[in-house]
């Protein structure tokens, strides 16, 4: 006999109501054209307690197809000897009677459940019902992702078999048990905002919001201690800011013993970064320390590696300045490394993260924007996240949101435009998160920014007097995100659809409008009338500035295919001519949106000095208005950027129109900007700082390089240079497999190209069973691929993942990195900022070696200047920026010390072309190269995988 617990359940509350949780396995996904239930599972709920449960198969009386046996498991034999549904509709029809039904994706698994019912002779069941995935996304506003199996990963909810209707039943109740638990720890503010904003959401789902809010008028709930209320908003109290002052000068741990007395258990001694730190310190530490470029091999703990000995330099009064080269390697640094310092080192270390302005919430922006009832769900449901969201964040920061939705019109209404912006009587001045985030930045002793902002704002960032010391991690991406944002467009299309909006703004006929709103203020309704007049001039002059270029440069061009996309480089000293602001076409169109700027100003400041005189409705139009005047600012300060450049270093600079012509209309945008970063971080960057110290994992592309000194402005001669491997056992862990069958690419016809890309990555995927990804070089062979893969059976197998196709890069990497036995086909920007640890990443297939376009109009404009200056642009710029992504994205597969994986390469001038020996030479440094025919490569690949898997 089983020994009974004797822990005790606690009592349950009998008289709460009962949900009854679902997850139906169905044949396919419409009861209207046949498909049927093979599975039901169901949990009942109540006081947060499991009551019961019910769980069978149903005979469909249908084959079941393939792509579904591949997703549940569930075989024709497994539902032979089934009841048919009609046989267990009653007992399923009186379980759920009386509880309100829930599911993850409700509005498949309820009406489905009716549609089978009412076919069994029932009528549909008469009960409410919720969604778990809406409420998921409002009240988890961080999670990446809300497919059931990764909303119980993050939450720790056992979930065994994803995709078996029992068990994502009961995945589901406790899901929902986690979330009714944080409904009812809302603060009553935030529900009743919640409640006011009559959000649409799937079924009877607001009404658990109702029904707490209900609730608190008999039971009040007193507000959390970590949360205060501003003006009507619940936010997230602020952790002060421990100012530490120097007692004792500290010593630095120089060797193996007091750095592991110093670690303790905290932190594992590692020799490799052990030798980073003491050669980082004493280079920082010495009388005349030199520009330092430190190589660390994945593994080598290279973000320890630069802040413990910087921590110690700095002490206790100059400020280190961090550089990283994405958003997500900001939050990393942050909330791993300096956590990780901070439990070791004997003084303490402020932190603070860096972006720019659009990266924040406006609070009053946020709140003018409540007081609209929204037509658009997703808008309704943005705005709820947020509320909830405002709970937990203490930076403001939109990008703890893991949106994909954020180039939304409405982000554009609430993102911040700097504190200059902000009037400092508002409300909501002192609590807003940029006046908050300058405030600890006077404090900080380690900034933490982008390689982005770094460049627009080293000024701000750095000292010249007591010039704090700056570390370029991932330094290999400086010198792009220059060009990056040195390279603007004009579009004339976006242009005049933000006039259009303004104009609608000021005047529209059927909604509120300026005219309305200062209708009884004469020198409020003086400006609007001037405003209306700006408009119609920034019209006027921009259709004169596009009928200039399209004379100056498009005359001779002849077309005549629909549908055509034209590219014309510029001639830079025509165009310097034509963007003169002394210029009768520039001079019209700056004057018009000067005059925009100015009277709007005019009409803001009457606005600002009567604030009690406005509806929450005028705050709104208001806010509108200036989020779409700044397309027109953008375009002004991007002309005025084109004429800098021009001006100043019009030799390394490239310009250029896209026209795309249609039957219906035709499109023009005009782009341009610098070529190379000559004399730019020297001039703009460096100054600011101590000597700079550039790390990553992938460098240097050989040993006689110049690539990497000339893309960060550097003299080679003047600069200490560290290359310290990684710690891995890359020739267990790993293999890079060579095809020296493969056709060249180019050389022959392509369909029968396409046709071994497909045949081969068809042949590794099928059998792999592991997360795959797969390169190449253009969107287009991406699309030719994924349809020959389409008429496989790999799509029955595989979630199969394509950019441009089944999603944004943004939406497809989300999924990839949360699956289990994913395909992604992805171009030339998953090379490079993706990081994908354990089994997330196991099987990398490169298409082809990672050159860049030669027709690409700004390579080739930067090709002719490399040419002028009598340098060859292929072993110069080509050859070792392609070796180098090629490093990086190998590189990806490997990052702990337990990965595995494998690297196929199917590109045979690795093989056939002298450059190639130089590309393996760097790639034999770190991992175990094997050159093999394609069958025998598919062969060992899939050996090693299942060896390993």
């Amino acid at each position: 006999m089983q020994k009974k617990n004797k822990r005790r359940t606690p009592k349950r509350d009998r008289t709460a109501p009962i949900y009854s949780v679902v997850d139906l396995e169905t044949t396919g996904t419409s009861v209207n054209h046949g498909d049927r239930i093979i599975q039901i599972g169901c949990v009942l709920v109540q006081d947060g307690q499991v009551i019961n449960h019910f769980e069978t198969k149903v005979n469909p009386r249908e084959k079941i197809p393939r792509a579904v046996v591949q997703l549940t498991g569930i075989q024709d034999r497994d539902v032979r000897k089934a009841p048919l549904f009609e046989d267990v509709a009653g007992t399923i029809y009186s379980l759920l009677t009386g509880t309100t039904f829930v599911a993850h994706n409700v509005n498949f698994d309820f009406p489905f459940l009716n549609a089978e019912l009412e076919r069994a002779g029932y009528p549909p069941l008469p009960i409410k019902a919720i969604d778990t995935v809406t409420l998921s996304q409002i009240l988890l506003p961080t999670a990446k992702s809300f497919r059931l199996r990764d909303l119980t990963s993050s939450l720790q909810i056992e979930h065994d078999h994803p995709h078996s209707a029992v068990s994502d039943a009961e995945a589901t109740a406790s899901l929902l048990v986690d979330l009714l638990k944080r409904v009812h720890d809302l603060p009553t503010v935030t529900l009743d905002q919640l409640v006011q904003m009559k959000l649409d959401l799937p079924q009877q789902t607001a009404e658990v919001f109702t029904a707490e809010l209900d609730r608190r008028r008999t039971h009040p709930q007193p507000l959390s201690e970590d949360l205060f209320v501003s003006h009507g908003l619940v936010l997230h109290k602020q952790r002060p800011v421990a100012v530490e002052k120097a007692t004792a000068k500290v010593r630095y741990p120089a060797t193996q013993r007091a750095k592991e007395k110093l670690f303790k258990d905290q932190l594992a001694f590692r020799p490799v970064q052990a030798k980073m730190m003491n050669s980082i310190y004493n280079n920082y530490t010495h009388d005349e320390p030199k520009n330092m470029v430190v190589e660390a091999g994945t593994g080598s703990g290279k973000t320890l590696g630069y802040l413990l000995p910087l921590a110690y330099a700095a002490f206790p009064d100059k400020r280190i300045v961090v550089s990283t080269a994405t958003n997500l390697l900001q939050e990393q640094v942050d909330s791993q490394a300096v956590r990780q310092l901070n439990q070791v080192l004997p003084f303490t270390v402020n932190s603070v993260v860096v972006k720019g302005n659009q990266h924040y919430i406006d609070l009053a922006k946020f709140v003018h924007s409540l007081s609209i009832i929204e037509d658009s769900k997703l808008v309704q449901l943005i705005k709820a996240k947020i509320l909830v969201w405002l709970l937990q964040t203490t930076t403001g920061d939109l990008d703890e949101l893991n949106l994909t939705t954020t180039r939304s019109p409405y982000f554009t209404e609430i993102r911040h435009r700097g504190v200059r912006t902000l009037n400092p009587k508002s409300e909501f001045y002192r609590d807003d998160f940029l006046v908050r985030r300058n405030q600890r930045l006077d404090q900080a002793d380690v900034i933490i920014t982008n390689h982005s902002y770094l460049v627009a704002h080293a000024e701000l960032l750095g000292d010249g007097t007591r010039r704090p010391y700056l570390v370029v991690d991932e330094a290999q991406h400086l010198s792009r995100n220059i060009l990056r944002q040195s390279r603007r467009q004009f579009n004339f299309q976006q242009i005049r659809a933000a006039v259009h909006i303004l104009d609608g703004l000021v005047s529209n006929g059927s909604e509120r409008n300026l005219v309305n709103i200062f209708a009884d203020h004469p020198l409020g309704s003086y400006n609007v009338e001037l405003l209306r007049e700006d408009l119609h001039h920034v019209s006027e002059a921009v259709n004169q500035f596009q009928q200039a270029l399209y004379r100056q440069f498009m005359q001779q061009s002849t077309t005549s295919t629909d549908n055509e996309l034209i590219e014309q480089p510029l001639a830079n000293e025509q165009l310097e001519q034509l963007l003169d602001i002394g210029g009768p076409v520039m001079m019209e169109l700056e004057q018009a949106l000067g005059s925009v700027q100015l009277h709007f100003s005019a009409l803001r400041h009457i606005f600002s000095q009567q604030a009690g005189r406005w509806l929450p409705s005028d705050h709104y139009l208001m806010s509108q208005f200036q989020s779409q005047l700044t397309t027109l600012v953008d375009a002004d300060t991007t002309l005025n950027s084109f004429n800098e450049t021009l001006r100043h270093r019009g030799e390394e600079a490239a310009f250029w129109l896209t026209i795309r012509q249609s039957a219906e209309h035709s499109t023009m945008v005009l782009r341009g900007g610098l070529l190379s970063v000559n004399h730019f971080l020297t001039e703009q960057v460096y100054p600011y700082f101590a000597q700079p110290l550039f790390v990553g994992a992938t460098l240097f592309t050989s040993s006689r390089s110049q690539y990497l000194y000339q893309q960060l402005d550097l003299d080679r001669r003047g600069t200490l240079t560290k290359r310290f491997a990684s710690p891995f056992d890359y020739q267990q862990h790993s293999k890079v497999l060579i095809a020296k069958d493969a056709p060249l690419p180019g050389n022959q016809k392509n369909a029968d190209y396409v046709h071994y890309l497909a045949q081969t990555i068809y042949d590794l995927a099928k059998d792999s069973n592991c997360q795959t990804m797969v390169l190449f070089n253009s969107l287009l062979m991406v699309d030719q691929v994924y349809s020959q893969l389409r008429e496989t059976d790999l799509f029955n197998q595989r979630d199969i993942l394509a950019q441009g196709i089944t999603g944004s890069r943004e939406k497809i990497l989300k999924q990839f990195s949360t699956g289990e036995n994913a395909l992604l086909l992805g171009a030339a920007s998953f090379w490079e900022g993706v990081d994908l640890p354990d089994t997330a990443l196991e099987l990398l297939i490169i298409t082809r070696l990672p050159f860049d376009s030669p027709d690409e109009i700004m390579n080739r404009a930067y090709n002719s200047l490399l040419k002028r200056q009598g340098k060859n642009p292929f072993y110069q710029s080509e050859l070792p920026k392609a070796t180098m992504r090629l490093r990086q994205g190998i590189g990806r597969l490997i990052r702990t010390e337990t990965d595995t994986g494998v690297a196929v390469i199917l590109d045979p001038r690795l093989l056939t072309r002298r450059y190639g020996q130089t590309i393996m030479k760097n790639l034999e440094r770190d991992y175990p190269l094997t050159i093999l025919p394609t069958d025998q490569l598919v062969r060992t690949a899939n050996n090693f995988l299942k060896k390993h898997h």
